[in-house]
């Protein structure tokens, strides 16, 4: 296992501008990976084995990469900030509460992943992507399981480098707790009446409808910010057992009728908290499914829509202490 791996988030100030500190996140994966492409010349000439060296040349088209991690009471906002349009937010005493909100155009930041590699020797390499835009992300809750969130990142340029004074510092929160399972609710609401269900899985998901592809004859192959082209598609998915409760879901599905769903989650660091407000939702289906061997099931996939109220279609709101975070180097690497 990479112990001295690392990755952490930074928002830039203008896209492709690296940031100057990073907001460490636990991930649970590696999988950010740059793109090259080859423009080849190849055409008549005598003695020709095949292509020649001189004829190829290498484009960097940037690339792709996900951070996966078990969602945290304290210092998601980064995270959060980067699959919503908009964030802001308010200060108590104590406590600040993060509105993220979908909207009808997209206004997250970029940011810089770094992502600390280290050797089979003990050295740390610093992998400094910039230009991160997300592009897709999927929240899970599922029985015995802590929530997860990922989020894909779309990137333009990354450099590397062996020297611990270039790596940018990564902040963690002084003390976060994992949300898990046990402190989640859902709610759901058909006419204004909550319907009863017990639920023990639930994900949501979210294509955020980006152009990614935006290189232009201009001297450079860097390409420029991603801009939503599409209308965002975001789904979700119930499952449960079948009971007399979610027999009227089923019902609500063939009727085609728009729902509300809430998920609450409660924190274990005091006054944490996490909600989000889905308006209008509409299953997809499907039919519950009976075995021989276990009790009838059921699993509701469902589409989120534009309640048409003024509303978002989706409303996140994080609850934390006021951020404390200490800084930390990378370890292993020479100066």
């Amino acid at each position: 296992m990479a112990l001295d791996a690392a990755i952490g988030i930074g928002e830039e100030t203008a896209y492709g501008t690296a940031a100057t500190s990073t907001i460490g996140y636990e991930g649970k994966a590696d999988s950010w990976k740059v793109t090259k492409e080859f423009i080849e010349s190849v055409g008549f000439r005598a003695g020709m084995q095949t292509a020649r060296a001189d004829r190829r040349n290498i484009v960097t088209m940037g690339g792709e990469g996900e951070l996966e991690v078990d969602l945290l009471d304290v210092g998601a906002a980064a995270l959060l900030s980067a699959i919503f349009d908009k964030h802001s937010f308010t200060d108590t005493a104590n406590t600040r509460v993060h509105t993220f909100e979908t909207s009808t155009t997209s206004g997250a930041p970029s940011f810089t992943a770094q992502m600390i590699r280290p050797t089979a020797e003990g050295v740390s390499v610093a992998y400094r992507h910039v230009g991160c835009v997300a592009t897709e992300w999927e929240l899970t809750a599922e029985v015995e399981s802590a929530i997860t969130l990922s989020a894909t990142f779309d990137f333009q340029d990354v450099s590397h480098t062996t020297k611990l004074a270039e790596a940018l510092p990564i902040v963690y929160p002084a003390e976060a707790r994992a949300y898990d399972w046990t402190r989640t609710a859902l709610t759901l609401t058909r006419a204004g009446v909550a319907v009863p269900l017990d639920v023990s899985k639930l994900s949501l998901s979210g294509d955020l409808g980006l152009k990614t592809d935006r290189r232009f004859l201009r001297s450079s192959a860097l390409k420029k910010k991603p801009v939503r082209a599409a209308i965002p598609t975001y789904e979700g998915e119930l499952e449960g057992e079948f009971t007399a409760d979610s027999l009227k879901l089923y019902e609500a599905f063939v009727a085609g009728e728009v729902l509300g769903l809430r998920t609450d989650l409660i924190g274990l660091t005091p006054g944490t908290s996490l909600r989000f407000d889905l308006p209008a939702i509409q299953f997809t289906g499907e039919s519950p499914e009976a075995s021989p061997d276990e009790l009838t099931t059921h699993t509701l996939p469902f589409r989120v829509l534009d309640p048409g109220t003024g509303q978002a279609a989706i409303t996140a709101t994080y609850t934390e202490p006021k951020p404390k975070a200490q800084p930390e180097k990378a370890t292993g690497s020479p100066e």
